[in-house]
């Protein structure tokens, strides 16, 4: 029997405690994830985070979540952005990028595109995300800043205008000058 078993079943066991209306129970498989936890929690974890209204446990969740270095970490993310199950959580997974200071640099596309389909508080993360890569490859810099511009005179939301304005010009700095 692998070593790895005991630990699987362990996180199995704290990824359905995090089912639980317990939340001394919660609580205590969220300490089991920190100290285990891998990829596979993410998901488990964004779940829990949509099923509790208690802000402790909300705050934790999220707090463990900006703190993600496990590998694949950025593979779950963008499959969880993808899952309509998530929805209501996008900005949250969004912010999970940068705050755990994940290298997303061959994914500029797609926070461009949730950027300009998504809510204004997606945009607003999606700056950040772009603002906080330290390398963004400039081919994808160029079209990206192209599609923001574009996007720019249809943008009825003066807020989220504001920030894809912010945004474009993110890109532009990131170019060495506006274009």
């Amino acid at each position: 029997m692998s070593t790895t078993a005991p630990k699987a079943k362990r996180m199995d066991l704290a990824f359905a405690a995090l089912l639980s209306k317990d939340d001394e129970a919660i609580l205590t498989a969220l300490t089991r994830i920190e100290q285990e936890g891998d990829a596979r929690a993410i998901r488990p974890l964004l779940t829990a985070l949509m099923n509790t209204s208690e802000g402790r446990i909300q705050q934790r969740i999220t707090g463990l979540l900006h703190e993600v270095k496990a590998s694949n970490a950025a593979e779950e993310l963008f499959s969880a952005l993808e899952d309509p199950t998530f929805a209501s959580i996008r900005a949250t997974i969004l912010g999970t990028f940068w705050n755990a200071g994940l290298d997303v640099r061959d994914h500029l596309d797609r926070f461009i595109r949730i950027a300009l389909e998504g809510t204004a508080a997606e945009c607003f993360e999606c700056l950040t995300v772009v603002e906080n890569q330290e390398i963004w490859p400039e081919k994808a810099a160029r079209h990206a800043l192209n599609q923001v511009r574009k996007a720019l005179p249809l943008e009825k939301d003066p807020y989220k205008s504001s920030m894809l304005t912010d945004l474009a010009a993110a890109l532009e700095y990131r170019l060495g000058a506006a274009e």
